[in-house]
């Protein structure tokens, strides 16, 4: 949901740009492709209609923009999910295929720092 102040000004810290690209949502060992629907530098919002939805956190490459990050989902609709980003990388301008943003998911999340178990 976007919040909008009374005078019509948004209050995210980063604004959404219009986005309308494929992305591939990647949870080892799956990935399937999802639209983009608009990005901001923190997050984004995805169109999930007649596709699996996503898991709470997962990988999402975004060959379009040039860029990989990890996604946590923190709403969901009946065909929409918005994500934020925790962590982002650069990557090369094509992705391969779902195979290919596989590899490139696993090769970014081996660059994460080790979740501490403890």
């Amino acid at each position: 949901m976007v919040m909008v102040e009374t005078s019509g000004a948004e209050r995210r810290a980063h604004p959404r740009m219009p986005a309308a690209r494929k992305i591939y949502i990647v949870d080892d060992p799956r990935s399937w492709k999802a639209s983009l629907l608009d990005v901001a530098e923190k997050g984004g919002r995805i169109s999930i209609a007649g596709i699996a939805s996503p898991p709470d956190t997962f990988v999402f490459v975004d060959a379009g923009g040039r860029r990989v990050h990890l996604a946590n989902v923190v709403w969901r609709s009946g065909t929409e999910v918005g994500v934020q980003f925790t962590a982002t990388q650069r990557i090369g301008p094509r992705a391969g295929g779902a195979a290919g943003a596989l590899e490139i998911a696993r090769r970014f999340l081996a660059t994460l720092p080790a979740e501490d178990d403890a």
